[in-house]
């Protein structure tokens, strides 16, 4: 008897209706049921988008178990409940078909087969292609209900504030903490020496630990204290799968939106305050160094969660010595040390620091021309391998031929015509010509959206031509092993560390795993993962 699992998701959205994922998990069910299959697991991912599989982690337990022997078939609603990205769909079918596992649609009573590959393709289009409309059509409404003055909106992190009833109100307490950190910003004052002064102060952070540097930065730079809601800062890109910062010239400012802790005058000194330092220290802002690295920014510490930050000392012989460390490290020291107890040497545990490892920068670019190998080189390239995806999607003849839907139109509109002379004739009635001419109004707009599908697909199979050129252009091009790095670093989304392994992120690619293995206290080895 052939065991099957079924696969549920229901979007933020959706998740407001209360019976909407639990109605789908029953459906699902009654179909393994009716086909006589044996459940074997249920992956159910509830508000969950489905244009990405980050933070899906029923989906990717799913994708993890493709190559176990634990099922034959996945049950999912529809492929829009599976997926509403085209190039995650094309991965998906991808293992799904090396597997040699079965994908079955209840709602269509079909199994998905290799035959399908283009409608299929054309369906995850459409999908992703509606959840890009949505996107456009929300980010336009706060964008209206922004320039129009709407109610002004805090997050959860926002000191000094609370949101009581949709009306932003002063939190009396955190007031006295703002105002304190304006105060000991215009008497000169760093970020660093305001914590400390905070600490020394017994007041401390939300979490119950020393404040945080970057939340008093984000304090004094804030015009919110002084009245003024700046909106439209972010939008949510739906291609890129993050909030993008908006130009400040889109910004839009609404003066005393909320009631003031400070005055204008006080935030603009401490602002001044902050940007005399700056220049005071090349320019540089609160120790961040921007720019400086194609990876700033992007290698985050596996253990805590912080940025790692790039940093220099000397060596022995007056060189100069590149490396990265965790930035709660630099800032907080590690969490367990080493320290001399009388005769006795005991390790202490503190919970602000982090013991994650230091990375050389020469490490880190050893690291990045493994991963350019795997991704570039070899018979199994990952590129090669998209990339014949790709070829395969524009190999397949396109079944959806605009030319027939054109010549419906082109019929509709001469019945709708027919039906017209024949009302002003008299031969019917102009209650019955209404109703005849909705229904080919409909047929009309069915027709028409059926044209905008195949113009949609059509330039799709455009869009992923120019990717496949770029991709065998970048398969030629990463000879030289300067380039190569270059090109993988341009592509990384994230570098996730931990004290034994460096995990790549990328949008295109599967992640790739690089450990680390310690040769000494000075030197480790860098091997890609099997």
């Amino acid at each position: 008897m052939e065991r099957a699992v079924i696969y549920c998701r229901v979007s933020t959205e959706e998740i407001t209706q209360i019976d909407a994922l639990q109605g789908q998990i029953e459906e699902a069910k009654r179909a393994v049921v009716g086909k006589r299959w044996v459940l074997a697991d249920s992956y159910i991912d509830e508000g969950k988008s489905g244009t990405t599989t980050k933070r899906r982690d029923e989906y990717n337990r799913l994708v993890s178990d493709l190559t176990s022997e634990k099922f034959d078939i996945i049950v999912v609603k529809s492929q829009d409940r599976l997926m509403r990205n085209t190039k995650e769909w094309y991965i998906f079918v991808d293992q799904l078909v090396q597997s040699g596992k079965q994908l079955y649609f209840y709602l269509e009573n079909k199994f998905y087969t290799p035959d399908d590959a283009l409608i299929t393709g054309i369906k995850a289009i459409l999908a992703e292609e509606f959840s890009r409309d949505l996107s456009k059509k929300i980010n336009n409404a706060h964008r209206n209900r922004q320039s129009n003055g709407g109610r002004v909106l805090i997050t959860s992190n926002t000191w000094g504030y609370d949101k009581v009833n949709k009306e932003v109100v002063v939190n009396q307490k955190e007031a006295v903490v703002v105002k304190l950190i304006f105060e000991l910003c215009l008497q000169g004052y760093g970020s660093r020496t305001i914590c400390k002064e905070l600490d020394l102060r017994g007041i401390k952070g939300r979490s119950g630990n020393a404040f945080p540097e970057a939340t008093v930065r984000k304090i004094i730079r804030n015009p919110l204290f002084m009245g003024t809601a700046v909106m439209n800062k972010m939008h949510y890109d739906f291609n890129a799968k993050k909030a993008i910062h908006n130009p400040k010239e889109e910004w839009i400012l609404h003066e005393n939106a909320v009631p003031a802790l400070v005055s204008e005058e006080v935030w603009v000194k401490a602002n001044a305050e902050i940007d005399k330092r700056a220049v005071e220290n090349g320019g540089k802002r609160f120790g961040r160094k921007s720019g400086t690295s194609a990876l700033s920014s992007k290698i985050i510490c596996g253990e805590c969660g912080e940025v790692y930050w790039k940093r220099f000392r000397r060596n022995a012989a007056g060189g100069q010595i590149v490396y990265w460390s965790c930035s709660r490290y630099v800032r907080r020291g590690r969490k367990t040390n080493d320290t001399n107890l009388g005769k006795a040497r005991i390790k202490l545990h503190t919970d602000d620091g982090c013991d994650n490892i230091h990375l050389k920068e020469d490490d880190i670019q050893d690291a990045l021309y493994l991963v350019a190998e795997k991704i570039f080189s070899g018979d199994r390239a990952i590129v090669k391998e998209a990339m014949l995806i790709l070829e395969q999607v524009l190999a397949d003849e396109d079944t959806l031929d605009k030319s027939v839907f054109e010549k419906d139109r082109v019929s509709i509109m001469a019945k709708r015509e027919a039906l017209l002379d024949k009302m002003l004739d008299g031969i019917i009635s102009e209650d019955l010509f209404k109703m005849k001419d909705k229904t080919f109004q409909e047929e009309l707009a069915k027709t028409d959206a059926k044209i905008a599908e195949v113009d949609r697909v059509g330039r799709e199979r455009e869009e992923l031509a120019a990717r496949m050129h770029v991709l065998k252009n970048e398969v030629f091009d990463i000879a030289d092993k300067n380039l190569s790095i270059e090109k993988v670093a341009e592509n990384i989304q994230r570098i996730r560390v931990f004290p034994g392994e460096l995990v790549f992120e990328f949008d295109l690619f599967p992640e790739i795993r690089v450990f680390v293995d310690k040769v000494n206290n000075r030197k480790v080895e860098m091997r890609l993962a099997d």
